[in-house]
């Protein structure tokens, strides 16, 4: 298989790509609260413009095969939408990056869309490492990565972009699987 595919599931979650039609949803559900955006590299969406924007440019990367690709979380059981998922692929490894709308933290979605999106990348035998980061003080997206088996390499100071706490870079962790692990 080449990674990534258009679409993943597990045994509740759908992964797929999105579609403007989604954009509302999206801005409703994680993209326009402040909770969820806190520790990302991107403000809270403030109209459904800037969401649909966000999706146009997923699209284009999908339709491209390259650059940041970016699959939306559903619940199978009920089609809810969660949260999003993505990655970008660089040679031999793939970096993810996710959020989950606030009202379904801790109830074990990430950590099963994380997995999925790690196992189908090793399905492709080209990848041989998956990696994420985190800012230093995203104590859910740590353990998010830990849950899933990812080992964490060290601290990368003044890397982070997280216009939502502070103008500075942040220290960012990092956490990989690599083949062979």
């Amino acid at each position: 298989m080449e990674f990534p595919p258009e679409e993943l599931t597990t045994a509740r979650l759908e992964l797929r790509r999105p579609a403007l039609e989604d954009a509302e949803a999206a801005f409703e559900s994680y993209a326009s609260d402040p909770e969820v955006t806190r520790f990302l590299t991107w403000a809270p969406h403030t109209t459904i413009a800037q969401t649909k924007e966000f999706f146009q440019q997923a699209i284009d990367a999908w339709d491209l095969r390259m650059g940041h690709r970016v699959w939306l979380i559903e619940r199978r059981s009920d089609r809810a939408l969660l949260g999003t998922i993505g990655c970008t692929v660089s040679f031999h490894r793939v970096e993810i990056g996710f959020a989950l709308a606030s009202g379904f933290w801790g109830q074990g979605y990430m950590p099963e869309a994380l997995a999925r999106v790690c196992e189908a990348a090793f399905e492709d035998p080209r990848i041989y490492r998956v990696q994420a980061l985190c800012d230093e003080d995203n104590a859910q997206s740590s353990r998010v990565m830990e849950k899933v088996g990812m080992q964490y390499e060290g601290r990368l100071r003044r890397y982070g972009n997280a216009p939502n706490l502070s103008q500075i870079p942040r220290d960012c962790l990092i956490y990989s699987l690599v083949r062979g692990d």
